[in-house]
Order: C-alpha cells, then structure tokens, then sequence
C-alpha cells in the first residue's frame, strides 16, 4: 500500500493558518483585479469536494487510493480556506457566499479511473507552476506567501499521483499504459485549443454542457 507513507510524508510537509504572517499585510500592494482573482481562485479550489466525490465513485476497487483521498480531500480544501480566509481579514467584501461555493459543486460523468488519474497527475504539475506565476504576479507579500506554500502542496500531490500512477504500471501494465499514453497524446495537443488542458477545463458533465 502507498497511503501509509504518503500519509507520513504530508504530516511532516503539513502547514497550519498560523504559519502564515497576517502582519505582513500591505493593502497599498492588493489591487482589485488581484483581489477579484483570489476570490475566483478560492471557489475553483472548492472543486475538490465534486472531484472527491467522483475519486470515491470510480475507484471502489481500490482501497489504497481512496484512502488517499482523505489526505488530498483535507489539503485541497484547505487551499479554498486559506484564500477566504485571507479575503476576510483584508477584503471581506468579497469572500464567497455559501451559495457561489455550492454552485461549483456539481457530479463528474463517469469515466475510466486510470486516465482520470493521470489527467489529475497533469493537473497538479500544471497547478505548481500556475501558483508560482501567481506569486510572482501578485506585489502584495502575504498572498504571495500562500501561493507559493501551496505551490509546494501541488507539487506534493503530483507526487503521490505518479506514486498510483508507477503501482498501476507494475500490477495493471498493459491497460495502464494503454490509458496513460492516451492522456499523455491529448495533453500534448495543444494546437487544438487556446486553453491549457487540465480536467477542470475537460468536458466532465455532458448535461451541464449540452453543445
């Protein structure tokens, strides 16, 4: 089983609300756009509550990776409450209604659980390098900070994904790697949109997106 380790390894990465220096806030260096931004970015983290949902559905099978979910599921949503959290010390005007919250909870269709993983795998490499973008262009210092520690969470959970990804190769070869090279063309083919391809972006409920 891989969840036991990873389970040790995020406990010793883990970081608390406290860890983060609210002094240092310079409101002369938070304009609108940012704030406007940190707000949407606090909803989309919010996801992670329908894409657990989807994990749990589509991975009965497998209880090494779901109990995984429990780690991942906490430090996501943590990652939402750390953003309200700062919007509400310096910004309360825009921290996100428990309704703009609800509405970006929504079902996933089902689909095959090895190219889920691996699209979440890209997603969360993807994720590392958009937050440290982010770092850089916001100039206020203490929503730099966060961006930049959660960066490092992103970084973490590709990680562990890659983990799942190598024990599938090893128990499941063939269709693994079957399904990984599927993914890993898609992901490739930029050309075909303007958008960067990740599963928020991907087409995930075909009622929510009829055309």
């Amino acid at each position: 089983m891989i969840y036991p380790k990873i389970y040790i390894d995020f406990e010793r990465a883990r970081w608390t609300f406290d860890d983060i220096k609210w002094d240092q806030f310079d409101a002369s260096l938070l304009t609108d756009e940012q704030a406007q931004t940190i707000k949407m970015n606090a909803i989309t983290e919010w996801a992670a509550l329908p894409a657990t949902e989807m994990f749990l559905r589509d991975n009965k099978h497998d209880s090494d990776f779901s109990a995984f979910m429990s780690i991942w599921f906490y430090e996501e949503q943590k990652h939402s409450l750390i953003l309200i959290e700062y919007l509400r010390r310096f910004r309360p005007d825009l921290v996100p209604t428990e309704e703009e919250l609800h509405q970006i909870r929504f079902e996933f269709d089902e689909a095959p659980p090895l190219e889920t993983l691996m699209l979440h795998f890209c997603g969360e490499i993807r994720l590392y390098h958009w937050y440290r973008r982010a770092a850089e262009w916001h100039t206020e210092p203490v929503i730099q900070s966060i961006y930049n520690t959660v960066a490092k969470d992103e970084a973490r959970h590709g990680g562990a994904y890659l983990q799942f990804m190598k024990k599938e190769l090893k128990n499941n070869k063939e269709e693994a790697q079957k399904a990984f090279t599927k993914i890993g063309v898609l992901m490739a083919a930029a050309r075909r949109t303007n958008q960067a391809l990740h599963p928020t972006n991907l087409h995930v409920n075909e009622a929510l997106f009829p055309n």
